[in-house]
């Protein structure tokens, strides 16, 4: 399982441990969640942070660019260290200009759904991602409960990935703890976002943990 640790639940006055831990529990990327205050009702990370952050660790960047005009703000933090960037399909962008503008720029480009997206909506774009981000909570703060309601989105569009040998990653993001991760692995779901979970309690050990879920999973 790909685990990336969302530093909004980090102690930022301790960032480079913080950011140490990480690297230490094997987390494979550090996610970023940028907020402009307008998508939705929260402010988050600027330009400024994701340059800090980049200072502190060699992992990848991962941009969650929750913002009305993705398109106008991903190349800021592209030259500020961000390497994979996910958009949201609800912002009002040019959503597969975008992600071809990223990739053509040597990025990685995803797409980010909220949980009333459906997946039907968005699988004409899988070709062209290689992130596919399912919110499990409605995006804008941390700490909030794992939809459930949400699972089924996870299986098909993993389903989907499989029937059409794609090598889209589907990523889970909200409310994400080792049981709700276990749930998403069991789904499909091939890496994980997680915050107050991997920052609450010992680091190193909480990422371990997720990254090993699969191994839990009991075969059918």
């Amino acid at each position: 399982m790909l685990v990336s640790p969302s530093v909004m639940s980090c102690d930022l006055g301790k960032l480079a441990d913080e950011l140490e831990k990480c690297e230490r529990g094997g987390a494979d990327s550090i996610h970023v969640d940028v907020m402009d205050g307008h998508f939705v009702p929260n402010f988050a990370l600027g330009v400024e942070s994701v340059r800090a952050i980049k200072r502190y660790t060699s992992l990848p960047l991962e941009i969650h660019l929750m913002v009305e005009r993705p398109d106008i703000y991903w190349k800021p933090f592209m030259e500020a260290g961000g390497s994979r960037f996910l958009i949201h399909f609800e912002s009002q962008a040019d959503i597969l200009g975008t992600i071809r503008k990223i990739r053509e720029a040597g990025c990685e480009p995803g797409l980010a759904v909220n949980p009333e997206t459906r997946f039907s909506t968005v699988s004409g774009m899988m070709h062209e991602l290689d992130y596919l981000l399912i919110m499990t909570i409605h995006p804008g703060f941390s700490s909030q409960k794992f939809m459930d309601e949400v699972v089924p989105k996870i299986r098909e569009s993993s389903a989907f990935v499989a029937a059409n040998r794609l090598d889209t990653v589907i990523e889970i993001d909200g409310g994400v703890n080792l049981e709700t991760g276990l749930v998403c692995a069991e789904a499909g779901a091939g890496a994980l976002a997680s915050a107050s979970y991997v920052f609450r309690g010992d680091t190193v050990e909480n990422i371990r943990k997720l990254k090993n879920l699969k191994q839990r999973i009991k075969p059918a």
